[in-house]
Formats: structure tokens, C-alpha cells, sequence
């Protein structure tokens, strides 16, 4: 279908329109752009650089703060004679470039202008803001300095006044405070001469060592008093404490108490001339060090004091132990002399009883030198008080050990009652075992079987017989009496799987009787049985027999069998 020419018109119309459209925007917002940089420029330039510039030139500056003004005013020259250039000329030539309708030279103008105006503008505040300082400092001057001013007043005034609580180190305050007095002065020579930065940097070094200065009148009199009525009156008290102690005849090993106590006295001397100087960490460290040693000292002495309350009230105690031990001792020997007449020992009791004899003589010889110690007065009641311990210790080990081995000796009476009992209640199972065996009128008993009753015959007549010697050894004995129990049980075991398969025999024959004449296998396997049973004696072979022939015929048969026997064998034993 071919377009009108009407048609055609009014498509180009459209995109005529379209494209006008289009570039009508972007000029229109490339303007927008520009105004508002030209705002921002004009709010920049506005702010009061230059006159804050003129009066700092009016303000007769000197030195540091001098050197500080001209600098801003370099600064603010290349501000003014570059880049504010520069930002003109980028917004005249985006106006020039969207008079000639290109908008992406317009765009790129506008783009360079906001960069170097976002830079220009930090620039800007930056220098502003440091002018307002720098015009503020020597009103910000005046006021601190009433305030270091009234600071000092105080100082000086607790100086005069408290001198006695200062002591010698009064004089060292002192030249601080003339110290402080010339620094004010050069502050006052720094404002009058217009250094302001110079007089601020002063205030700076005033405020530190009034600080300083404040810091040592607040802790020289505490620091003063703690050395004199703690730390002295500790010394004064460790050698009136020591003095006593000797009068009551402690003694010391390796320390001359004496001698530690002037060597403190001398670390406080020390201390009181650093304070003086006003070198308090000094001085602290040294304190410090006092402190941990007059407390060393007082534990020292303490623990001599509860050493010696130990040692008299264990003493007696320890003693009687002692006594207790050896009589014990005597009678663990009475025991084992008299308990080897009748058994025979292997733990080496009596070498025992020897070896700890001999121990108790040993800590006997060292309670004895513990005693004399203590009598002649040359105790020293710490060592005596771990001695004591040690030996307490060493006594109770001996009597656990005595107490021991009086106990294994007096068991094997215990165990020798036990096992006579035992042995008559073997005779009394193997009794029981024949009369079961008899009981059930079985035709024979194969060899095994009877050497298995004879080994356990045998072995009750042997045990028997080591029962009744004069000197018994029970661990014989009862190794004996161990392997006779295992053997008794393996004995009723046999017993009871014989009975148990002669009986499940006959009763499978009963069952496989009424099968015999109709399966020629059957009569054979009964007659098998029947052989094995009253000819040969095995019962376990002959019952095998004769449950796999009827197992053939009758599946469940066996089963039956057996449950009937069990049944019956329990309504017998209950």
C-alpha cells in the first residue's frame, strides 16, 4: 500500500516536532545547570574571605601567626586568580556552545565548571573556616588564659599556705611555680607582639604542667603520710614484733630480719627524695617495693607464729601415734609368728614386719630430733611444722600397711573355715550325684564317665588331706578347692546329659514302636538304639539314632517327645 503524499507530510511534522522537542529539553535543562552554578559561584564569592583577610592585615601579626596569615593569603590569591577564572569561562562557553545549538560541548562545559567548582568550593570553606580560627585565637587566648590564671592562684595560694604538708618538697614547687610565672610571661610578650598562634602554643605548655603541677600537690601529702604512718609504723611494729619473738626464743633460718628492715627504711629515704624532686613514678616504684617486702616480712613472721601453734598442738599427738604404731607393730609380729605355725605364708610377712620396724625406727630417730630441737630452744617452727607433717604422713602410711597385713593373716583362718565348709558340701553333691545316677537304674556308665567321677572323688580325699596338715598352705588349698568345684560341675553337667538322654531314649523307642513293623528302617533303628544303649552305654549316640529314624516318619514326633519329658522332669523336681 503506497503512503499520500499527505501522510508523508505529516510524519515528517512529527518527527520535526519530535527532534525540537527533544533539543528544547536539554537546552532547557543545560540552562538550569547553568544557573545553578552560577548560584553556587555567587554564594561562594559572597562569603567575607577578603574581609576577614583585612583585618587580620590590620591586626599588626607577628612570628608563627604572621607566617600563618600570609599563607592564607597566597591561598587565597591563586582562588581567586585561577580558579574562579577558570569557572567563568567554563559556564560563558556552555552558554556560547547551547547558543549554537551543540549541546554535547554544552554538556562537557557544564560538567568541567561543576568539577572545578566542588573543588573550589571545599577550597573555599576550608580557607573560611581556618580565617575564623585564626581570628578567634586571641579572643580564645584571653579566655583560657583567666582560666590557667585561676588555676595558678590556687596552686600557688595551697603552696603558701600548706607548706608543712608539702615537707621538702616544697622547694621543687616552688621553682615550678616561678617556672609557670615566666611562661605567662612570654605568653603576655607573644599576645603584645601579635603572635596569637605562638602565645596559644604557650597556654598549651601552661595547661600541661599545671596539670602536672596540680597532679604532685594532690599525691605528695598522701604519698608523705602512707610512708610515715604506714610504712614506718610497719617497720617500727616488725622490729618490736621481732624483738618479742626473739625474747620468746623463735629463731630464723638464712634472713636477717634486722637487716631487711633497714634496707626498707632505706627505700623510703630514697622514696622521700624523689618526692622531693617531685619525681613521683619514681618515688611510687619505690614504695611499691617497700610495700611487698614489709608484707613478705610480716608473713614471714606470721607464719613462724602458726608454725609453732601447729607443732605444739600436733606434737603430743604425733607422739602418742608413734606409740600406737610400735605397739601395733609388736602385735602384727605376735601375729605373723603365731599364724606360721598353722599356715604357710608367701608375702613374705615377716620380712615385713621387719622392713617396717625398721622404718619406725628410722621416724622415730627424726621425731626424737624434732623434740630436741624444740627443747634447746633451736627450733625453727616452720621446718618443724613440715617435719611434722611428713611424719604424720610417713606413721600413717606404716599403720595402713600394718593394719593390711594383720588383716591377710587373720583372713586366712576365715578362709580356711570357709573351705572345710565347702568340702563337706562337696562330699554331699558327689552323694547326690551317685544316688541320681542309681536312681535311674541305667544299665552302665562308659569309661569317661567314671574317670570324670573318680578325678573329683580324688580330688575331695586331696583336699581333705591338705585341710588336715599341720601347716596348711591355702593358697594350695585353694587352688585345690577351684579346680574341685569346676570339676564337680562338669561332673553334674555329664550326670545330668546322660540321665536326660537314657530317658529321652526309652521314651523315643516307646513312641517308635507303634512305626516298627510297618518300616523295616524303623525296627532297624530300635534295635541300634536299643544296642548302644544296654551294650555300650552311649546314650547321647543311641538317643541320636533313634530321634533321626523317627524324625523321618514322624516330623514332629521328636519334638513331642521332648516335651513331654521336660514336663515330667519338671513336675518332678518341684
Amino acid at each position: 500500500m503506497q503512503l499520500r503524499f499527505t501522510d508523508i507530510l505529516f510524519i515528517i511534522v512529527v518527527i520535526v516536532l519530535v527532534v525540537y522537542g527533544v533539543i528544547y529539553y536539554f537546552r532547557t535543562q543545560r540552562n538550569k545547570d547553568i544557573r545553578d552554578l552560577e548560584e553556587r559561584k555567587e554564594k561562594m564569592m559572597a562569603i567575607s574571605i577578603a574581609d576577614q583577610l583585612y583585618t587580620l592585615k590590620n591586626m599588626n601579626l607577628s612570628g608563627q601567626t604572621k607566617r600563618k596569615y600570609e599563607s592564607l593569603v597566597a591561598t587565597w590569591q591563586t582562588i581567586t586568580n585561577f580558579q574562579f577564572t577558570e569557572i567563568e569561562s567554563a559556564l560563558v562557553g556552555s552558554e556560547q556552545f547551547l547558543e549554537q545549538m551543540n549541546l554535547v560541548k554544552a554538556q562537557k562545559a557544564v560538567n568541567q565548571a561543576r568539577e572545578i567548582l566542588d573543588e573550589t568550593e571545599i577550597q573555599v570553606n576550608e580557607l573560611h573556616e581556618q580565617l575564623t580560627d585564626l581570628l578567634s585565637v586571641d579572643t580564645e587566648n584571653h579566655e583560657r588564659n583567666e582560666q590557667l590564671l585561676e588555676r595558678y592562684n590556687t596552686a600557688r595560694k595551697s603552696i603558701m599556705n600548706q607548706s608543712f604538708d608539702y615537707g621538702p618538697a616544697i622547694e621543687t614547687l616552688e621553682k615550678n611555680i616561678q617556672y609557670l610565672e615566666l611562661n605567662f610571661t612570654k605568653y603576655n610578650e607573644h599576645t603584645t607582639n601579635g603572635d596569637h598562634l605562638e602565645a596559644q602554643d604557650m597556654l598549651s605548655t601552661i595547661d600541661a604542667d599545671m596539670t602536672s603541677l596540680e597532679e604532685i600537690l594532690e599525691k605528695i601529702p598522701a604519698m608523705y603520710d602512707k610512708i610515715k604512718n604506714d610504712y614506718e609504723d610497719s617497720l617500727t611494729d616488725l622490729r618490736e614484733g621481732y624483738q618479742r619473738m626473739i625474747d620468746s626464743r623463735y629463731n630464723f633460718e638464712n634472713i636477717n630480719i634486722p637487716e631487711e628492715i633497714d634496707e626498707i627504711q632505706e627505700q623510703l629515704n630514697n622514696a622521700k627524695k624523689e618526692i622531693k624532686n617531685a619525681d613521683l613514678s619514681d618515688a611510687k616504684t619505690l614504695m611499691d617495693k617497700a610495700d611487698r617486702e614489709i608484707n613478705s616480712l610480716y608473713d614471714l613472721l606470721e607464719s613462724e607464729i602458726a608454725a609453732k601453734e601447729y607443732v605444739n598442738k600436733n606434737v603430743n599427738q604425733l607422739r602418742d601415734q608413734i606409740k600406737q604404731v610400735v605397739e601395733n607393730n609388736r602385735y602384727a609380729g605376735i601375729e605373723v609368728d603365731r599364724i606360721a605355725q598353722s599356715y604357710i605364708l608367701h608375702n613374705s610377712e615377716l620380712d615385713q614386719v621387719n622392713e617396717l620396724t625398721e622404718q619406725i625406727r628410722m621416724e622415730q630417730n627424726k621425731f626424737r630430733d624434732i623434740t630436741k630441737e624444740i627443747n634447746e630452744h633451736n627450733a625453727i617452727f616452720t621446718k618443724i611444722e613440715a617435719s611434722v607433717k611428713k611424719l604424720k604422713k610417713r606413721f600413717d602410711d606404716i599403720d595402713d600397711k600394718q593394719r593390711k597385713l594383720v588383716e591377710n593373716l587373720s583372713g586366712l583362718t576365715i578362709r580356711e573355715k570357709e573351705i572345710k565348709s565347702n568340702l563337706d558340701l562337696y562330699e554331699l553333691d558327689l552323694r547326690n550325684i551317685k544316688r541320681k545316677v542309681e536312681k535311674h537304674h541305667l544299665p552302665g556308665l562308659s569309661e569317661d564317665y567314671f574317670t570324670k567321677f573318680y578325678q573329683v572323688t580324688d580330688e575331695i580325699e586331696s583336699l581333705s588331706k591338705q585341710l588336715n596338715r599341720v601347716r596348711i598352705d591355702m593358697t594350695e588349698i585353694e587352688l585345690t578347692a577351684s579346680q574341685l568345684e569346676e570339676h564337680l560341675d562338669q561332673l553334674e553337667s555329664l550326670t545330668e546329659e546322660i540321665i536326660d538322654s537314657a530317658m529321652l531314649t526309652e521314651y523315643m523307642i516307646q513312641h517308635s514302636n507303634r512305626f516298627r513293623y510297618d518300616y523295616p528302617d524303623m525296627d532297624q533303628a530300635i534295635k541300634e538304639a536299643q544296642y548302644l544303649f544296654h551294650r555300650e552305654h552311649r546314650y547321647q549316640d543311641a538317643l541320636a539314632v533313634i530321634e533321626k529314624a523317627l524324625r523321618r516318619i514322624d516330623q514332629e514326633g521328636p519334638t513331642q517327645v521332648r516335651r513331654m519329658y521336660h514336663q515330667e522332669k519338671q513336675t518332678r523336681i518341684y
